[in-house]
């Protein structure tokens, strides 16, 4: 996979729950909220020195997911992301985007991905 680059978009469908074709694009994935009591109410990801704009237009509730998509594949694979909880406040993490993540589940303590 290229790298992943500034032309960072989201397409996060009409809620959280629609879902977006496997041929959308190649670096499509799902944030899933798998902590308990936590709603996310912020994504964003960190390139050329600063925070990006909110992925979300909304929050995603535990057991719920958004559908995301980079619609690029040029830039870093390693991308630092932020995930926003109400009344928690953020947590950074990293992921290598070039080995073909599909979902990101945020839990109570950490993450993992698929």
């Amino acid at each position: 996979m290229k790298k992943l680059g500034l032309a960072l978009c989201l397409a996060f469908a009409a809620s959280a729950f629609a879902s977006i074709p496997a041929s959308a694009s190649d670096y499509a994935f799902r944030l899933h909220n798998r902590a308990n009591g936590y709603t996310i109410n912020g994504f964003y990801t960190y390139q050329n020195g600063k925070w990006s704009e909110n992925w979300l237009d909304s929050r995603i509730r535990p057991g719920e997911y958004a559908n995301m998509d980079w619609f690029s594949n040029e830039g870093n694979c390693v991308v630092p992301f932020r995930v926003s909880w109400d009344g928690y406040g953020a947590d950074d993490f990293k992921v290598d985007w070039c080995k073909g993540v599909s979902n990101i589940y945020m839990k109570d303590k950490g993450f993992s991905w698929d």
